[in-house]
């Protein structure tokens, strides 16, 4: 079988754009033109309709953010996934490695168009041929389904008033949204402002006039206590005195009562006690 004749690759020049197609001629495209995160990829005929036309950004090393011309937004794995059979979709550009692509090249021009977060190639679901077809990731295996052709868009798209109308209605919806939000941010600062310029005065006025009556009553309090307490020294000093001898007869009178209860006498031995043994009589007996 003779080799396959080297086809020269299309350049990725950041700011062109460019149309993805499968191998049977249909082109990536995000259905219906719809803008919202979380649209469908899908193939489609080509119809040269900017929602089918797509800017490889740069990422580094080789690694691209793949941006949909018409809506903006990113190819995206769907919830992160990694496993066989996660759909592709659309949203805002973020940080995410789930919007991170590789591009392998082959000899005969096409590509491969590689998750780099999944390490899976994006594929056709099916192997199917039929517009509306949703794309996913899959382990290489070699099929036809996993080869792409990135082309550069060199005519002018044409228009759609469908689709111009449905982006018109989006992006004044969004800049309503963004007005709403400024909006109540700015009232928000506003009010926040006013409550505390209105504030500052009525705290710094409050705070005055509490140290000022603290001090007023410091300034009263102060020498009405030293007089009361000038004032009590004598009462407290005669009270001290008339009580002393009262204690002093106190003390006195518990001291004689110890005295008197410590030199009371024993008690008096029992009368039996204090009998004399009786005297033994001698019998004298003569010879």
């Amino acid at each position: 079988m003779a080799p396959r004749k080297k086809v020269s690759q299309t350049v990725l020049t950041e700011g062109k754009f460019y149309t993805i197609s499968a191998a049977n001629g249909k082109v990536v495209e995000v259905a219906d033109y719809n803008i919202d995160n979380g649209a469908k990829i899908q193939l489609w005929d080509n119809v040269n309709a900017e929602w089918q036309q797509w800017n490889f950004v740069p990422a580094g090393d080789g690694v691209y953010r793949i941006q949909n011309r018409f809506t903006q937004k990113m190819l995206d794995l769907d919830c992160g996934g990694v496993s066989d059979g996660t759909r592709v979709h659309q949203w805002e550009g973020a940080p995410a490695s789930s919007q991170l692509w590789v591009v392998e090249p082959s000899n005969d021009g096409t590509v491969k168009i590689k998750s780099n977060l999944a390490g899976k190639l994006l594929d056709v679901v099916g192997m199917s041929t039929e517009n509306g077809t949703p794309l996913q990731i899959w382990r290489d295996v070699d099929g036809a389904n996993q080869y792409w052709t990135i082309a550069e868009v060199t005519r002018k798209p044409k228009a759609s008033a469908k689709a111009t109308a449905a982006k018109a209605k989006a992006a004044a919806a969004a800049a309503a949204e963004n007005v709403a939000d400024a909006a109540v941010d700015a009232a928000e600062e506003v009010v926040k402002a006013a409550k505390k310029a209105a504030k500052k005065p009525a705290v710094k006025k409050a705070a005055k006039t509490v140290n000022d009556t603290v001090k007023a009553v410091a300034d009263v309090v102060k020498p009405a206590a030293d007089e009361a307490v000038k004032a009590a020294k004598p009462v407290v000093d005669e009270a001290v005195k008339a009580a002393k001898p009262v204690v002093e007869e106190a003390v006195k009178a518990v001291n004689e009562a110890v005295k008197s209860t410590a030199k009371k006498p024993a008690a008096k031995k029992t009368a039996a006690a204090k009998k004399p043994a009786a005297k033994k009589t001698t019998k004298k007996t003569g010879k």
